[in-house]
């Protein structure tokens, strides 16, 4: 003897409780109360090709958004740190891990941009500082393709 088949609908709670729970999951993942880190080709290439070619870029020229000041953390920084160094924590992990180098750019203040950087380029010495706008990358002597951060 078969018994029949059905396909049943969920019932529209739990099919609600599934959405709410998605929809939640989503728009906690886009707003940490603070500024996610995003990428920037623009800026991540112009710092890739001054570390191959060993030139100096000075930073406000690679960007085209509004800053006043400009640090960056390295990989593996607790966030603790980050938000110590610059105000918001930026990641939701315990520590950075999406990128070698994190560019964080401020505004009166407040972190306004924070920019994932391909190249592993930077020296942990220079990092959880705050650079002014005059702030170039400078190619460090003796060790091609690696850059400081002088103002």
């Amino acid at each position: 003897m078969t018994l029949p088949t059905t396909s049943r609908p969920l019932p529209r709670r739990l099919a609600l409780l599934l959405l709410g729970t998605v929809l939640a999951g989503a728009l906690g993942a886009c707003s940490s109360g603070g500024t996610m880190p995003e990428s920037n080709e623009k800026l991540d290439n112009r710092v890739l090709e001054a570390a191959r070619n060993g030139t100096e870029l000075r930073l406000a020229d690679a960007t085209d958004f509004e800053w006043d000041q400009a640090g960056f953390i390295t990989e593996g920084t607790p966030a603790a740190e980050i938000e110590s160094a610059f105000g918001e924590a930026i990641t939701r992990e315990m520590r950075y891990t999406a990128s070698p180098v994190l560019f964080v750019f401020l505004n009166d203040g407040k972190v306004s941009k924070a920019v994932r950087i391909t190249p592993d380029a930077f020296s942990g010495s220079d990092a959880k500082k705050k650079y002014g706008r005059d702030v170039s990358l400078v190619p460090v002597e003796g060790r091609s393709g690696y850059l400081s951060w002088r103002e």
